[in-house]
């Protein structure tokens, strides 16, 4: 077999993390990835009128008409899928945090080789990032797709927490991992995953900009993303706007109408939202300065308390303005304290002195203040709790492809590499042995 292990040193390995908001590449080695683009594919579908086209053939003596299928139109890229056009459905390939959609999926790993990486995958090692919680069959199709349809010389899979972890410059602690549509804590001892351990919950980036849709709607202001509009004229503050609609508009999709809304509201809430280091008290949210934000059609408004008030729901769900939605949610403090204890108790010392947070939310100012203030009451008393957070944005937002990027340039990992020959050898059951 040791004829069969790779050894890559010469060639620099890519690394790819796929996250529901977005799909980072780039080569192991560099400090952040080549590429951050959208999970969410336009996918246009062909005119019924002119799917089929009909040619008379001669077929074996045969007058029979051959009829040629038109392909489904792909767009990939922020660039490409926030142009208006007809029949055009926004579609992701990840859901809950794993790869639903295989087809996208493979549209997304051949745009990021040629119009990223400019790179040949048959001369490229790859390492991947996964959830926690993936099944077997799942990572077992993942490496089918790339020994098979890519070619890859060699392959790894690896935890995103751990990874996440590597990029701290640890090999243990809680990773507090909180992204668009889950947030999830997992223990990492030893650079390894507790599996059983894992706590998530569907509270994330995208819940926060629901509360946020619902503000606006009760507050009477529209929502009208950038796409719809033609002109604008500056009003003063309080004032109705003023604005064209884009003459020529295609009939858009509910989609793509859903998708732009939702691309205003996410940068409306990583431009004004913010947690208090403690619980809320409304005396001291009142003192706080007001933030502006100008709309795309030109109109703009403060928002003072609500800023505040809409992020808290991630800490404490009396401040979710949705009924019947909180049945099973946990906050982020009560699945940080319910891992830790569902881990081994000799190790939670460690965990709880060592709380990581990352991902988008993390973002929000005062995020890990307000982790460490919740936390504080559910560890015991005798453990020190240390809540820890990446100094910088880019760092939080590209955690684990920064991990990545760490470990595939180590020459010990050089040897952990699932190569070609191995795969040929065991199938693609090796991935289940070699990456734990």
């Amino acid at each position: 077999m040791s004829g069969a292990v790779y050894g890559g040193d010469e060639v620099s390995g890519l690394v790819f993390d796929a996250g529901s908001q977005s799909f980072r590449v780039g080569f192991a080695g560099e400090e952040y990835p080549k590429g951050d683009i959208p999970s969410y594919i336009a996918v246009q579908e062909a005119l019924p009128d002119d799917t089929i086209e009909k040619q008379e053939a001669m077929e074996e003596g045969d007058n029979s008409k051959v009829q040629t299928k038109r392909e489904k139109n792909f767009f990939i890229g922020t660039t490409k899928i926030i142009v208006p056009r007809a029949r055009t459905n926004m579609e992701s390939f990840m859901k809950e945090g794993l790869i639903e959609d295989w087809e996208l999926f493979e549209k997304i790993v051949e745009h990021s080789y040629e119009n990223i990486l400019y790179s040949n995958p048959s001369e490229h090692p790859v390492l991947f990032s996964e959830s926690s919680w993936n099944d077997r069959a799942r990572r077992e199709k993942l490496t089918e797709i790339m020994f098979e349809k890519f070619q890859v010389p060699a392959y790894y899979l690896s935890k995103n927490v751990v990874l996440s972890c590597f990029a701290q410059g640890r090999t243990h602690g809680l990773m507090v991992d909180s992204g668009a549509t889950q947030t999830s804590v997992v223990p990492v001892f030893d650079g390894y995953a507790v599996t059983h351990a894992v706590v998530k919950c569907p509270i994330g980036g995208d819940l926060i900009t629901e509360q946020l849709a619902q503000m606006l709607d009760q507050q009477k202001i529209d929502v009208i993303p950038t796409y719809r509009i033609g002109g604008k004229e500056e009003v003063n503050e309080g004032e109705a706007p003023k604005w064209t609609p884009r003459k020529n508009l295609p009939q858009v999709t509910k989609s793509y109408d859903a998708f732009m809304k939702k691309m205003l509201l996410e940068d409306m809430a990583a431009t004004m939202l913010q947690l208090c280091d403690t619980s809320i008290d409304m005396d001291y949210v009142d003192k706080l300065p007001s933030t502006p934000y100008a709309f795309p059609n030109g109109y703009t408004k403060e928002f003072g308390a609500e800023r505040i008030k809409l992020p808290e729901c991630l800490f404490d769900l009396g401040y979710l303005k949705a009924e019947g939605k909180k049945d099973g949610l946990m906050t982020v403090a009560q699945m940080a304290a319910a891992s830790a204890n569902l881990a081994d108790i000799d190790i939670r010392p460690t965990l709880f002195s060592n709380v990581t947070v990352t991902g988008g939310n993390s973002l929000i100012l005062g995020f890990t203040e307000r982790l460490n203030y919740a936390l504080a009451t559910k560890c015991p008393p005798t453990i020190k709790l240390r809540v820890f957070a990446a100094p910088t944005q880019a760092e939080r937002k590209y955690g684990a492809w920064i991990g990545g990027s760490i470990l595939g340039s180590l020459g010990t990992f050089q040897q952990m590499w699932v190569s070609k020959a191995e795969y040929d050898e065991s199938g693609k059951s090796i991935v289940e042995k070699k990456c734990p």
